[in-house]
């Protein structure tokens, strides 16, 4: 349980995370702040954000970004994920298949008419894979998709129908409903449980504003497997695929029944826990590492470099008075930092803490005192585990 919960939002540098207490209420607060390199210059907001949190959290989030010009996000993306193309036609052929089959998946149960209409319609559903497709509107050879009602179509490389090899047709059939495995399952089986919302449904992903800034999927893997290491049990840690995915997502939804059994403690003592271990920078940062150094180099470091990449190129593209957001796991937050302040003067010139995971003490069926237990009891356990 502690795993997934620090995996869920790995975090813990105290610029951006901290449980905030007073006699009223508790409250894991994440850090938002935005930078300028010259008064006439665009603003950059970095926006730490958790996976799991208040409704009003994400409230509060989106009207921040709303303000924003461009919004960058963390999402890790599909392997076709990318503008089609190739060396030859045969690799164009490839990509274009894999590229059409994404799209196809992004696309199904949507009214197909043309593309934006597509896109404008699959935006409906709130899901980054509509801000990831919406920058795919062509084939390998960079001719439009042919979309009808029930298949996306490319004329393959000879630009007519029919033909051989790489110049055969790529008809791909599009599903009925729209895909849903956003890689979230459990994520969402957790804050249902926990009476929470889950980031991806909470935020307008669909946004023509919003556009991915991550890493893809093979790319990932592939900087696993260059440092020696196995990147399968990582990246299934919050599938319900698997069995250990599988098991924690049957005891989640256990929750509200136990919950109910013992009026309303089970789900209060597990806010107190996200509160108290997502806001101990000590406890998350030194759970992070002791595991491998590749754990940290690729899913925070590389990843850090590629969202830079992107909001450089999104940044260039601003003008005075205008503004960016980066939208990131709290835990890349002081590397970002790092990156965006090592390629010019930026300063700090707004901060805001929003309140992402809370307790009320005055309606909590714990008392005081239990709190205060827990609270110590975390406190003895990070000391415990990190010695």
């Amino acid at each position: 349980m502690i795993g997934v919960l620090l995996t869920v939002a790995i975090a813990g540098d105290p610029a951006w995370m901290r449980p905030s207490w007073d006699a009223s209420s508790g409250q894991l607060e994440i850090a938002a702040r935005a930078w300028q390199a010259s008064p006439q210059g665009p603003t950059v907001w970095l926006v730490g954000v958790s996976h799991l949190g208040e409704p009003e959290y994400y409230r509060e989030i989106r009207a921040l970004l709303d303000g924003c010009d461009v919004v960058v996000f963390e999402s890790v993306l599909p392997e076709a994920a990318q503008p089609p193309g190739g060396d030859d036609d045969a690799a164009r052929a490839e990509t274009t298949r894999s590229t059409a089959e994404l799209i196809a998946r992004t696309l199904g149960g949507v009214e197909v008419v043309d593309w934006n209409q597509a896109i404008e319609r699959a935006g409906q559903t709130n899901t980054p894979a509509v801000s990831i497709i919406r920058s795919l509107p062509r084939d390998g050879w960079g001719r439009p998709w042919i979309l009808t009602a029930d298949h996306i179509i490319s004329r393959g490389a000879d630009g007519r129908a029919g033909g051989d090899a790489a110049a055969a047709d790529i008809v791909i059939e599009l599903p009925e409903a729209v895909g849903d495995d956003d890689g979230g399952s459990l994520q969402r089986t957790m804050a249902e449980s926990l009476g929470l919302a889950f980031q991806l449904d909470a935020l307008p992903y669909a946004d023509r504003r919003w556009v991915p800034g991550d890493m893809r999927i093979d790319e990932v893997v592939a900087a696993f497997e260059v440092r020696g290491q196995g990147a399968d049990g990582m990246l299934s840690l919050l599938s319900e695929d698997g069995f250990f995915g599988g098991l924690l997502s049957g005891m989640m939804e256990m929750i509200p029944l136990i919950d109910s059994l013992f009026g309303g403690r089970v789900v209060d003592t597990f806010r107190v826990l996200m509160i108290e271990m997502l806001g101990n920078e000590e406890l998350v940062h030194g759970t992070l590492d002791m595991q491998a150094p590749a754990i940290r180099e690729v899913l925070i470091d590389l990843r850090n470099e590629r969202a830079m990449e992107v909001l450089h190129a999104e940044l260039d593209a601003l003008g005075a008075g205008e503004s960016i957001a980066l939208l990131y796991g709290a835990g890349h937050l002081p590397g970002l930092v790092a990156l965006l302040e090592a390629d010019d003067a930026w300063v700090v010139s707004d901060e805001r803490w929003l309140p992402a995971i809370t307790l009320d003490l005055e309606t909590s069926p714990l008392s005081a005192a239990e709190v205060k237990m827990l609270r110590g009891w975390i406190g003895t356990f990070g000391s415990q585990m990190l010695r």
